[in-house]
């Protein structure tokens, strides 16, 4: 219960604070701005802390030379807090600083009510107080609490596939009844939704290993998890197009019970973590490109839906191979990440 409060980017967040409040104290610089800056440059991985830090300490600067170039001449006047916020967010845009915009309009805002007529000084210790709160939380995400992205792909794309297995079997045998779902294609966009953040899981994986050094089976298990990301985006794009056919002949009761039994095979094949083929699939596959061959002079219902589930058995034959010959490698290696075949998920 507690590691659902506290996160690994929620204990970031408030190290990252405690440091940096703690260092200004030392300095006798205003903690405020360092602070501010601190929580809003937490990022999921180091490499986006730099690439970020590298934005927002100009477009910081920029903030705090508009605060006091407002406060100097209207003074600390309504107009100036907006004239401020307006001015940092245009030029941001204007140069691109897309990703500095939040910390310099928010360090700038908050510069006016401490400004004093030391124009010079000013402006030095509000970039200083910045400059040591994007320093340290990109410290802390490098070297205290670095992101693990590896067991939490691991159980994105399990559960992806549980719900991809799930809603393709639920919406076959709709299909069948001929009748449809009414949130069917929802809960396949919203799988869709799902599948691109467990892409960004694997960007992020990417954007840290040009900053840490990982070991050549590290590598491959993601590597190998990208793989499974892009057969089930494949398998969502055959089952998608079933989603839209339309049953437009009656079907055979021997039919109905050929289709039932390939899809429950496909199903379990879909929802195994070692997405294993028995032998009784591929004989239920024999039979059902035979029933599609009964069918290939029509442009009926039965045919595309046979053609659509054989281009899915293609696609999770692949995907069994894959994983096949990953869990071999995994076993004959003790380097070999264990969170990959792993049932119990080491992640909070």
């Amino acid at each position: 219960m507690m590691k659902k409060w506290f996160g690994r980017r929620v204990i970031k967040t408030g190290l990252a604070v405690l440091i940096t409040a703690s260092i200004c104290q030392l300095l006798h610089l205003s903690p405020t701005f360092a602070v501010i800056t601190a929580i809003v440059t937490t990022e999921p991985t180091v490499a986006d802390s730099i690439r970020k830090g590298v934005i927002r300490l100009p477009a910081a600067a920029l903030g705090a030379i508009f605060t006091i170039t407002a406060t100097t001449v209207l003074g600390q006047h309504a107009i100036s807090y907006a004239l401020v916020a307006m001015l940092t967010i245009i030029v941001c845009s204007k140069l691109q600083f897309d990703t500095g915009t939040l910390v310099a309009t928010l360090t700038a805002v908050a510069m006016i009510p401490d400004t004093t007529n030391h124009a010079l000084f000013d402006f030095a210790s509000r970039v200083s107080a910045t400059s040591i709160g994007i320093f340290v939380s990109t410290l802390v995400n490098f070297v205290i609490l670095p992101p693990k992205f590896g067991p939490l792909l691991v159980e994105k794309v399990d559960s992806l596939f549980k719900r991809t297995a799930k809603d393709f079997y639920s919406m076959l045998e709709m299909h069948l009844s001929n009748q449809r779902e009414p949130n069917q294609n929802l809960s396949l966009l919203s799988i869709h939704e799902e599948l691109i953040k467990a892409y960004q899981l694997a960007r992020y994986q990417d954007d840290e290993s040009q900053y840490r050094s990982s070991s050549e089976y590290e590598q491959r298990s993601f590597d190998y998890l990208h793989k499974k990301l892009d057969y089930l985006q494949l398998s969502l794009y055959h089952i998608g197009k079933i989603a839209y056919l339309k049953v437009n002949q009656p079907l055979t009761n021997r039919e109905i019970k050929l289709i039932l039994v390939v899809i429950h095979s496909l199903h379990l094949i879909l929802h195994d973590h070692y997405h294993q083929i028995t032998s009784n699939h591929l004989t239920s596959i024999e039979q059902l490109k035979a029933l599609k061959i009964t069918h290939q002079s029509s442009n009926s219902f039965i045919f595309q839906l046979c053609h659509e589930l054989l281009s899915l058995h293609d696609v999770v034959t692949e995907l069994s191979q894959l994983t096949a010959e990953e869990r071999r490698i995994s076993l004959q290696d003790k380097k070999y990440p264990e969170y990959i075949f792993r049932k119990q998920f080491m992640y909070e």
